[in-house]
């Protein structure tokens, strides 16, 4: 048999093939309730769809001939533009700071190679979206993982993150709005991250895919972009809940032009894998003129709903303690180990698979041994919530 490569068979999926293979032996008469994914659209609630406005403009694009063909590499003209008006924030962005990829790990992983060589480092939150904790081994740049205040609403520490910056750092990872915390950054704090990176000249390289998603005030770090460079990335998946369309964008905030180098290097990169889909990007201009970039913002009163209901309830649940969140569709929630009688979270969650056919996603999956517990999702209907809060109090009973 040949196998496969050591680099895959390290990463998360093997987990992932445990939790399949529990499943189809548990044989349970309760149907699956499944927090896995981080998809708007799993739950069908009725605020977690693109509105017929959107569908109709992708409709008219796909008669045109000319949407059919290969495009620039690094997206279409209107495309591009439209991202630029947008997303601009008053700092002269235009197309030419305007990079359109298949997705934001797409962006990410122009990021790696675009900006890191083999033995030099790049700084990532603890908890965060695990994107380059595998792939950048394969490259040989560590992972530099620098610390959250779960108490201060996960604001990054300043003191942990400059312990970990040396010459070989490339750039500083935040998520914001935060995968899996929740969290959403105060204008104070943005400013703070990027005076820290101005005065230790590092590069930021933003994950804003949640843009707007914040159930009070949202600042990007594209706002703020003034002297040191900024790639801030975001994308259609969650501002219009359309994850599987996969048009996400970059964007270079760089008005001393301290990064021309790295943006070429980014556009040459596109040439790999070309282009995401031409009638959807050519749709971008006019959905973002109509439905604006605060249409998942305008929706986040109802999951806020949820937000508060879920908090109310499972921290009335022995062993389980939510952390509030401040946007997104997430909330983090640590167990207590000795309550459930497991030795970490992954085994917890094998265990409620097995016993309640409940599937979360444990945060030690997003890059973290300091927290164990679980990401919830706030985007499913109540009645779903209803039935995993009374299956999880069964669970605790028996314990």
């Amino acid at each position: 048999m040949i196998k496969a490569s050591e680099f895959l068979l390290s990463q998360n999926q093997a987990l992932l093939k445990n939790f399949s293979e529990l499943q189809a032996d548990a044989n349970h008469t309760k149907p699956l309730i499944q927090f896995m994914k981080g998809d708007p659209t799993e739950f069908g609630h009725e605020q977690c769809k693109m509105s017929q406005i959107g569908y109709d403009i992708v409709k008219s694009e796909i008669s045109k001939s000319q949407n059919h063909s290969y495009c620039h590499s690094t997206g279409t003209q209107p495309a591009k533009q439209a991202v630029a008006k947008h997303f601009g924030h008053g700092k002269n962005i235009t197309e030419n700071d305007v990079i359109i990829t298949q997705g934001v790990n797409q962006g990410l992983f122009y990021c790696l190679l675009g900006l890191c060589d083999p033995g030099q480092n790049i700084l990532v939150p603890e908890l965060g979206f695990p994107f380059f904790d595998g792939i950048a081994q394969a490259y040989q740049v560590e992972v530099r993982k620098y610390k959250l205040q779960s108490d201060n609403k996960w604001q990054i520490d300043l003191e942990d993150l400059k312990s970990k910056l040396d010459v070989n750092t490339k750039f500083l990872y935040v998520i914001n709005p935060s995968n899996p915390c929740g969290s959403v950054f105060s204008k104070e704090h943005v400013q703070e991250i990027i005076n820290w990176a101005n005065q230790n000249r590092v590069l930021i390289v933003a994950d804003e895919i949640y843009y707007g998603m914040s159930f009070g005030e949202f600042v990007s770090f594209g706002e703020l972009a003034d002297e040191g460079p900024i790639i801030c990335l975001g994308g259609m998946d969650k501002m219009f809940f359309t994850p599987g369309w996969q048009i996400s964008w970059m964007i270079f905030y760089d008005k001393n032009h301290y990064a021309d180098e790295i943006k070429q290097a980014m556009f040459n990169l596109c040439q790999l894998l070309l282009h995401a889909n031409v009638f959807v990007m050519n749709s971008l201009p006019q959905i973002l003129d109509q439905l604006t970039i605060y249409y998942a913002k305008d929706r986040m009163t109802h999951f806020k709903e949820n937000h508060d209901f879920l908090i109310q309830e499972l921290n009335q649940i022995r062993g389980l303690k939510c952390i509030p969140a401040q946007g997104t569709f997430y909330l983090a929630v640590l167990i207590d180990l000795d309550v459930f009688q497991v030795k970490n979270d992954t085994e917890f969650a094998k265990k409620l698979l097995k016993e309640e056919n409940i599937m979360l996603l444990p945060l030690s999956w997003n890059g973290t041994e300091k927290y164990q517990g679980f990401r919830m999702l706030t985007i499913a209907t109540k009645d779903i919530y209803i039935e995993m809060i009374a299956r999880l109090k069964e669970f605790v009973l028996r314990l």
